[in-house]
């Protein structure tokens, strides 16, 4: 998604840099962009339009329009998002709603979830050299803790870019794993997925969407109640690293 690509930049450039200015000033005005034209964006900023032009077609999209219209689609999804916490309740009343909905949602994982995949997933990223992620959004939270982990049991890993242009040796040695909470990846950004699927690498996805179509390996988390789905794909993660560290222990005692 968009924000994710702004915040790519925001990280990796110096804040004089006209791609930083640029960043900073659209993340911060986000709501305003789809009213504004090019010219008002570019003056705002204190760059020309063609370095405006030159900007969006970086972040991967063919005109100021496209760009315009991703973040309609960006904030158009903010919207759907569900509130968890309920404004007419205290914060007591709350956290007993919310602890109940969370066990609820443990126990169906436990008993919907796929066993069989979530070891063939869990075995496949023990047995690759390398495993790169890609995801947006909330997702990324998710991935940075994943790359933590994985990195303390010696696994490499690294998250690239959102439009995973980034050059990299995809061999056979190496998995890529797509984690799409909801599979807003698959609406935002088909030529990328299009990208991943087109590599030689074994790939795999994580999501709660079972209604996506993808021709790879796919683990479906399910859920009751698509406003935990983000907790739900944090709890498979978990389940993940802690099956990983046990072969990591198997492995030393033998």
């Amino acid at each position: 998604m968009i924000d994710s690509k702004l915040n790519d930049i925001l990280n990796s450039y110096d804040c004089n840099d006209s791609a930083y200015v640029i960043s900073d000033y659209i993340k911060k005005n986000m709501k305003k962009i789809p009213v504004k034209s090019i010219g008002e964006v570019s003056q705002a900023c204190f760059v020309s339009k063609g370095q405006i032009s030159k900007f969006v077609k970086k972040l991967g999209y063919e005109s100021y329009s496209d760009f315009k219209d991703a973040c309609i689609d960006y904030l158009e999804a903010q919207i759907q998002k569900k509130q968890i916490f309920i404004t007419e309740f205290d914060l007591k009343k709350n956290i007993t709603k919310f602890t109940f909905e969370y066990t609820k949602m443990l126990q169906w994982i436990k008993k919907e979830i796929d066993y069989a995949i979530l070891n063939q997933l869990i075995k496949s990223i023990s047995k690759h050299n390398e495993v790169y992620l890609f995801a947006q959004g909330e997702a990324r939270s998710i991935c940075q803790i994943l790359q933590i982990e994985l990195g303390n049991l010696a696994i490499p890993i690294g998250i690239n870019n959102t439009d995973f242009s980034r050059q990299f040796c995809y061999n056979k040695n190496i998995m890529i794993l797509i984690i799409s909470i909801n599979g807003r990846s698959f609406e935002f950004n088909k030529s990328v997925i299009k990208k991943i699927l087109n590599m030689p690498n074994d790939t795999w996805l994580i999501t709660c969407n079972k209604s996506i179509e993808f021709s790879k390996n796919k683990l479906i988390v399910p859920t009751l109640n698509t406003a935990f789905n983000e907790f739900a794909i944090r709890f498979v993660i978990d389940i993940i690293i802690a099956e990983l560290r046990k072969y990591q222990t198997e492995k030393i005692e033998k």
